[in-house]
């Protein structure tokens, strides 16, 4: 299992336990201002069909459609930040991933790296989880980081934190919580 497919593993446990409460708070905001907005335009058609018909019933009409369309934004900007506070979440429990846990993610990670004598830049207190072979030669810095880990060759920087992976693969990433927590209906 390579490192996006752990982390989307991740994504994937902690979305689910999020999705029903923040979907449920969501829906119900959404429908709360669409009612309200649905009142409102019944009593401005109530006035303006004293007066005209013909206008009271395009008045209806575009505040239905302006009120769906509210809701419908509001809906998405909910889900959205549903997905990010899922990725701030899948983070943060990344930042604190047991000594095993975090040995493996480095492992992998260095799975195809061609063997050197660059350094490497662990979380702190994470160095002593690794002997000399799991490291592929690469030299342990007195330098930590304070999530997953750097690899300095030179003039060269290798950035394996999970910020950064997260960054370069946040689109994909987003689409992936996105058809985890919503069916195609609610998306």
């Amino acid at each position: 299992m390579n490192n996006l497919d752990l982390i989307l593993e991740s994504i994937k446990n902690k979305a689910e336990e999020e999705k029903n409460q923040i979907l449920d708070q969501a829906r119900s905001e959404a429908k709360e201002i669409a009612d309200e907005a649905k009142n409102k335009a019944s009593e401005e058609a109530k006035s303006i069909m004293e007066k005209a018909e013909k206008e009271a019933a395009t008045t209806l009409t575009n505040e239905e459609f302006s009120s769906s369309r509210k809701a419908r934004d509001i809906k998405i900007g909910a889900k959205n930040d549903l997905i990010n506070q899922v990725i701030d979440k899948v983070l943060s429990d990344l930042k604190n991933l047991d000594e095993e846990s975090y040995k493996k993610f480095v492992i992998k990670r260095l799975e195809g790296f061609p063997e050197s004598n660059a350094e490497i830049i662990l979380k702190e207190g994470m160095a002593s989880v690794f002997n000399s072979d799991d490291l592929k030669g690469l030299k342990i810095s007195n330098e930590t980081t304070d999530d997953g880990f750097i690899i300095k060759d030179g003039n060269v920087t290798y950035d394996n934190s999970f910020s950064s992976i997260i960054d370069y693969e946040k689109d994909q990433i987003k689409k992936i919580i996105s058809d985890a927590l919503f069916t195609k209906e609610e998306i």
